[in-house]
C-alpha cells in the first residue's frame, strides 16, 4: 500500500494531528547548542582580592587592611565603598605571598581561618575570665596572668582627679623578676601627671589606642614620666622586654576611667583593635565591680544602721557585731563563699529588730517576764521578718531573722521548724548565740570559761542546736585554742574583762522545754485572739492549739454550766465523740477539785 506523505497511518491529515497537538510544530524554535570560542588571555577578566582574603593572607585586621588602602600603603582599588586588590600588584609591593594566586584563578573556597595569634587567644582567655569575676582586684589579676602567658607584662591605671593616673595594679611576665628592687620604688600607686606621661594623656582623651614600637622611645618616655625611675630606666626596659607598646583607654560609657598598657615584644599596628576591643571589655567588667561594690556598701550602711537602731533601743547593750563577727568567721570556716558570710552577718545583725516595736517596760525589765509579756516578746521575729521583707535589698534576710528562735528539735517559735527546714545562716547564728549565753552572759568568768561553755553546748546539740554544727564550731574553738590564733586570743580578751550585757535576772535566749511550749501555746492563742470573735470557734482554736503542741491525745475545756453545781464541756480536741455541752457535777472528781480550789 501507497501512503501519501500528507496521511499519517490512521488515514488522518498530519496537519490535523499538528493541530490537534499529537505531533511538536515544525515551525518552532530550533535550539542549537553553540560552542563560544576560548577568550583569549589578554581579555580575561583580573582577579580581585577582598579586604578579608588579604587581611588572612598577610595576618592583618581587615580594619588596619582598609586603613593601610587608604594611605596608600598597601595598592588597592575602591570600587564605591568597597576595597579591592590585585595580587600582581600585592607582590610588587614586596608582598610575596599573592604570586601563586597571579597563576590562575582565585579558589571558589574562600581561604580558611588563620589560626589566633598567641596575643588573640590571651585576650580572649582573660576577657571571659574578667567577665567572672566581681571585684576589681581580681579582674586586674586574671588580665596580669593571662596576657603574662603571652610574654607581656601589663599595667592598670586609673583616673585621678582629671590630672593625671595613679597605677592600680602592675604584673611583670617575668615571675619573680624583682621589679621593685630593679625599678626602685613600687609600681602601684605612682602617680603619673599628664603633663609627664603624654600618651596617656591622649589615649584618655581621644579614647582611642596608641601604638609605640620603638624601643628607644619607650625608654625614653618612661624616664620623663617617672622621674626616680630615670636612672633604672634602661634595666627596668630590659626587664620588661620594652620592644613594643600598647596603651588603650577603659572607656564606660563615653568616658575614660582609666588606662591599660601592654607591653612586651612582638606587638603591632594590627594589634590594636584586638586590644582595643579586649580595653572596652575589661572596662565593662570593672564598671559592674564597681557598681555591685556600691551596692554592697549601701545595703552595709542599711544593716549597720538598723542595728545601731536596736542597741539604742534596748536597754543594755548587746553584743550584736561581737556575734556578727564570730558567726561569719563560723561560715567561713565551714567554707561559705563571700556572699553567704554576708548573709550570716547580717542576719546576726538583724536578728533583734522586732524588738523596736517593744514597749519600754519590756526591755527594760529586770526581773523575769510574765505569760502576757513574754508572748508579746516572742513576736519580734514576726515583726522582724515583715519589716525586712518590705524593702527589697534587705527581704532575703527577712526567713533568716523569722527563724531565729527556732529550735532543731522543732520546739521553737514562731513556726515550729525543724531540722533542715530551718535555713542555715539562722542554725550557724543560733550555735553563736548560744556560745555567748553560756560564757559571755556568766557573772563570773575565768581562764576556763570557754571551754566549759563549749561542753555545756554540746547539751543543747540535737535540742534547740544542730548537732553537726555544734560538733564543727566546738572543733574550730579548740584548734583556734591549740593554735593561739589572734582571733580566738582576741575573743578571751575580751571575755574576762567582760560583764553581762543582760542582767541576769531578765530573759535568756536558751530556755527549757516546757518553757518553749508554753510560749509556743500564748503566742499561737494571741494570735487567733486577733483574727477569732466567735466564743466557741476560739474556744476550739485554743483546745487544737494545746493539743497539737503539748502532743496531747485529747483536750478540753470546761467551763460553769447553768446549775452552779455542774460543769459543761465547752471545747474539745481528739475526742471520737462530740461532748460538747456534755455536763458533771463539780463535786465529783479531779477536774471539780481543780475548779473549786483553782489550784493544780
Amino acid at each position: 500500500m501507497v501512503r501519501r506523505s500528507g496521511i499519517g497511518p490512521d488515514g488522518a491529515s498530519t496537519a490535523i494531528r499538528r493541530r490537534k497537538q499529537h505531533l511538536p510544530s515544525l515551525q518552532g524554535a530550533v535550539k542549537r547548542r553553540v560552542t563560544l570560542p576560548a577568550m583569549p588571555p589578554a581579555l580575561k577578566l583580573p582577579i580581585l582580592l577582598s579586604v578579608e582574603q588579604v587581611a588572612a593572607v598577610i595576618r592583618r585586621h581587615p580594619e588596619v587592611v582598609r586603613r593601610q588602602a587608604r594611605d596608600g600603603r598597601l595598592p588597592g582599588e575602591k570600587i564605591g565603598r568597597v576595597w579591592f586588590f590585585r595580587p600582581e600588584r600585592l607582590a610588587e609591593a614586596g608582598f610575596g605571598q599573592f604570586l601563586a594566586q597571579m597563576a590562575g584563578e582565585p579558589s571558589a573556597e574562600p581561604p580558611a581561618e588563620p589560626s589566633p595569634t598567641p596575643l588573640v587567644r590571651a585576650l580572649g582567655e582573660a576577657g571571659l575570665q574578667a567577665l567572672q569575676h566581681l571585684d576589681r582586684d581580681a579582674i586586674f589579676l586574671v588580665v596580669g596572668k593571662c596576657l603574662a602567658e603571652a610574654g607581656l607584662s601589663t599595667f592598670f591605671f586609673v583616673l585621678t582627679d582629671g590630672k593625671g593616673l595613679t597605677c592600680a595594679f602592675r604584673h611583670i611576665a617575668q615571675a619573680g623578676s624583682g621589679f621593685e628592687e630593679v625599678a626602685g620604688q613600687p609600681a602601684v600607686g605612682t602617680f603619673l601627671p599628664f603633663d609627664r606621661a603624654p600618651i596617656l594623656h591622649r589615649v584618655c582623651t581621644t579614647r582611642r589606642p596608641y601604638y609605640i614600637g620603638d624601643r628607644d622611645e619607650l625608654v625614653g618616655r618612661m624616664a620623663v614620666a617617672i622621674p626616680k625611675l630615670a636612672a633604672n630606666a634602661r634595666d627596668v626596659g630590659e626587664l620588661l622586654k620594652m620592644n613594643t607598646m600598647i596603651a588603650a583607654p577603659l572607656v564606660v560609657r563615653d568616658q575614660a576611667i582609666g588606662a591599660i598598657t601592654v607591653v612586651g615584644p612582638g606587638l603591632g599596628e594590627g594589634d590594636l583593635p584586638p586590644v582595643m576591643a579586649f580595653a572596652n571589655q575589661t572596662a565593662a567588667a570593672i564598671e559592674t565591680a564597681r557598681l555591685l561594690e556600691d551596692s554592697r556598701q549601701t545595703e552595709e550602711a542599711m544593716v549597720l544602721t538598723l542595728a545601731g537602731a536596736v542597741e539604742l533601743r534596748e536597754a543594755l547593750q548587746s553584743r550584736g557585731y561581737q556575734h556578727a563577727e564570730l558567726a561569719e568567721r563560723f561560715a567561713e570556716h565551714l567554707g561559705f563563699d563571700a556572699a553567704r558570710r554576708r548573709r550570716v552577718r547580717y542576719a546576726a545583725l538583724l536578728q533583734d529588730l522586732g524588738k523596736l516595736n517593744l514597749p519600754d517596760n519590756i526591755l527594760k525589765k529586770r526581773g523575769r517576764l510574765d505569760p502576757e509579756e513574754r508572748a508579746l516578746m516572742m513576736t519580734h521575729p514576726v515583726v522582724a521578718a515583715d519589716l525586712l521583707g518590705r524593702f527589697t535589698p534587705l527581704a532575703d534576710l527577712a526567713p533568716l531573722v523569722r527563724s531565729h528562735h527556732e529550735w532543731f528539735n522543732g520546739e521553737g517559735y514562731p513556726d515550729g521548724l525543724r531540722g533542715a527546714t530551718i535555713p542555715i545562716e539562722t542554725r550557724i547564728v543560733s550555735v553563736v548565740n548560744a556560745f555567748f549565753n553560756v560564757t559571755f552572759e556568766l557573772p563570773v568568768k575565768t581562764a576556763q570559761t570557754v571551754a566549759e561553755g563549749l561542753q555545756e553546748l554540746t547539751r543543747f546539740a540535737g535540742i534547740n542546736l544542730d548537732p553537726e554544727l555544734t560538733d564543727a564550731f566546738v572543733r574550730m574553738c579548740h584548734d583556734a585554742e591549740s593554735k593561739r590564733t589572734p582571733w580566738f586570743q582576741a575573743l578571751l580578751q575580751a571575755l574576762l574583762s567582760s560583764r553581762p550585757a543582760t542582767p541576769p535576772s531578765g530573759p535568756r535566749d536558751i530556755l527549757s522545754v516546757a518553757d518553749s511550749r508554753e510560749l509556743r501555746i500564748i503566742y499561737r492563742i494571741a494570735r487567733e485572739t486577733t483574727a477569732v470573735l466567735d466564743l466557741d470557734t476560739l474556744l476550739t482554736d485554743i483546745v487544737t492549739i494545746i493539743r497539737e503542741v503539748m502532743g496531747y491525745k485529747m483536750v478540753s475545756v470546761l467551763l460553769p454550766a447553768n446549775q452552779a453545781t455542774e460543769l459543761r464541756v465547752g471545747a474539745h480536741s481528739g475526742y471520737t465523740l462530740d461532748i460538747t455541752g456534755l455536763t458533771m457535777p463539780i463535786a465529783q472528781g479531779i477536774n471539780g477539785w481543780v475548779y473549786t480550789h483553782g489550784v493544780a
